[in-house]
């Protein structure tokens, strides 16, 4: 939904949306509701001077404007009146060069009855800046044909597999590493399919290119559903996983030639 929202308002400045965590929301009059805070990733190198990275508040308007809007028929509904906005942290788009981050909360319920939370833009919670450190995630999906409407974001390609992407790697990241934030599709490119990605990690502990790329080669094998080539793996364009492979046979025959080294001197 969001994702639709935003895609239609901002077009290629807007990459794409991740949840950040879902919290119960228990109100006097109505049952349950869900509060939802957003992530709104948006990319800085295709701003220019007639096009820049919107505001918070222009993102809280657009949001409004479409959420009011009858004709759209979203499967969701959210109360207008509780969307807010946090204002990027400075420090964080210092650091993440490519993409500024506008975070926004709302109460949403998937029931049809849309409740507020006593009048709280943010429901009374307190929401603090986190620095995140994006690392360049790339890896190739050997066997599969590149078709050109994955270079399109709004496409519906191009929105399925980076859907599908997201949500089948993520879980892996969550359980390695509790610095891990989010991870993003940036594009596809040819070869057979190249898929290039962005993850998130508090600034403040964020795992060396090793690790990034060992958590995708563990995974390889147990996912089934777009194919990851162990051997094409790069982390800010440095390729790791020949790297990795290459240092254990290094150790390898290292201890190979030890060995025969010591039974010669046996005999």
């Amino acid at each position: 939904m969001f994702d639709e929202i935003m895609s239609s308002k901002y077009g290629m400045l807007f990459i794409n949306s991740f949840v950040i965590e879902l919290r119960r929301v228990v109100t006097r009059t109505r049952a349950d509701s869900t509060e939802a805070e957003m992530g709104l990733i948006f990319n800085q190198t295709a701003a220019t001077t007639e096009t820049e990275i919107p505001n918070p508040s222009n993102v809280v308007e657009t949001l409004k404007d479409a959420v009011t809007n009858t004709t759209n028929n979203f499967s969701i509904n959210i109360d207008p009146t509780t969307i807010a906005a946090v204002e990027p942290n400075l420090t964080t788009a210092a650091v993440v060069t490519t993409t500024g981050v506008v975070t926004t909360t709302g109460v949403v319920t998937t029931t049809g009855v849309v409740t507020t939370n006593g009048g709280s833009a943010t429901g009374g919670l307190t929401t603090t800046d986190e620095a995140i450190t994006l690392r360049q995630l790339t890896f190739r999906s050997v066997g599969e044909t590149f078709t050109s409407d994955l270079e399109n974001p709004l496409s519906a390609a191009f929105t399925s597999r980076a859907s599908l992407i997201t949500s089948i790697i993520t879980p892996f990241y969550k359980r390695a590493f509790t610095s891990f934030r989010y991870l993003t599709v940036v594009s596809f490119s040819n070869g057979s399919i190249i898929n290039n990605c962005n993850a998130g990690f508090a600034s403040s502990s964020v795992p060396n290119d090793n690790q990034i790329a060992m958590v995708l080669i563990n995974a390889a094998p147990d996912v089934t559903a777009f194919n990851i080539d162990t051997s094409s793996i790069s982390i800010d364009g440095t390729q790791v996983s020949s790297g990795i492979s290459h240092k254990t046979s290094l150790i390898t025959a290292s201890f190979l030639v030890l060995t025969s080294w010591l039974l010669a001197r046996q005999q």
